[in-house]
């Protein structure tokens, strides 16, 4: 077995963080076998310089898994990759899926952890969250630390919090792209032209992310320096305090958690009922 990774699966997730991988130089390309059974993402991949293939089985030459299929794809490819024979890391970026559920589908010799970065892992910026089994190593958790620092920053948490951690970091990106897009919409109604009111409101909060992920100051802070008392920032919080805003987003950030819990028991389920039908007497 040599030290290559297999990615198995190569949509958004898996392509990001291959890119992250090569661009920090952690992996080099011809160490990294992309398994897919779509021509076009092998054809990403093949750009990028790593190996392809469509034979989920072609992993066992790697010591180190990445598993970024679908979470309802992912019973089809345990069984047809079947338990594990050598000792391997395997790093689950599938939301829903607990880490003792891949355990149970590789076998013993499957070192486990699961991480949620999000969408801004496509340039480097993702907020991930992640957590190990007991049996990983200190290489296993180097590793993986390196690899996640490739994608943007990343916070370990125990891993019943996943479904709080994807509703705010996961699903996180969506509630700002909707504020830019009801932003734009509304500065279109005061008179802007499109184009113009899209430039306004991306400098807007790419400045104000910005100054929030890089200076001291908490958000409290920084929005009490915008607001002045009897000015425009103050009267437009008014009106988010009287439409409810904060009760708006922390019942938006339950109903993210509670669907988290529900599609992780709802797959959970699913993955029992192909495993029954799979070892049924024919």
């Amino acid at each position: 077995m040599s030290d290559a990774i297999a990615v198995l699966g190569f949509g958004t997730m898996g392509c990001a963080i291959v890119a992250g991988m090569i661009r920090s130089n952690l992996v080099a390309p011809q160490s990294i076998l992309v398994i897919d059974p779509d021509a076009h993402a092998r054809e990403r991949a093949s750009n990028l310089g790593c190996r392809v293939s469509t034979d989920p089985t072609s992993a066992a030459e790697c010591s180190r898994f990445i598993i970024a299929v679908k979470p309802q794809s992912f019973c089809e490819l345990a069984l047809a990759i079947g338990a594990i024979q050598s000792p391997t890391l395997v790093i689950s970026v599938m939301a829903g899926v607990s880490i003792a559920r891949v355990r149970d589908a590789f076998g013993p010799h499957a070192r486990c952890m699961r991480c949620m970065p999000n969408i801004a892992a496509q340039i480097g910026l993702a907020a991930t969250t992640y957590a190990f089994a007991a049996e990983c190593t200190e290489d296993d958790r180097d590793f993986v630390q390196r690899l996640l620092s490739s994608v943007g920053t990343s916070v370990e948490i125990v891993e019943n919090m996943f479904n709080a951690a994807t509703a705010v970091g996961g699903s996180g990106p969506a509630y700002l792209f909707l504020l830019a897009e009801t932003m734009i919409d509304s500065a279109v109604r005061l008179g802007f032209d499109h184009a113009t009111a899209d430039r306004l409101v991306r400098q807007s909060l790419l400045g104000a992310a910005t100054l929030l992920a890089r200076g001291p100051r908490s958000a409290t802070e920084l929005r009490a320096m915008v607001t002045s008392h009897g000015g425009t920032t103050s009267a437009a919080m008014a009106i988010f305090d009287a439409h409810g805003f904060r009760t708006m987003m922390h019942e938006a950030l339950r109903a993210a958690n509670d669907r988290g819990r529900d599609l992780a028991s709802s797959a959970a389920s699913h993955h029992v009922a192909q495993n029954n039908a799979a070892t049924a007497p024919r």
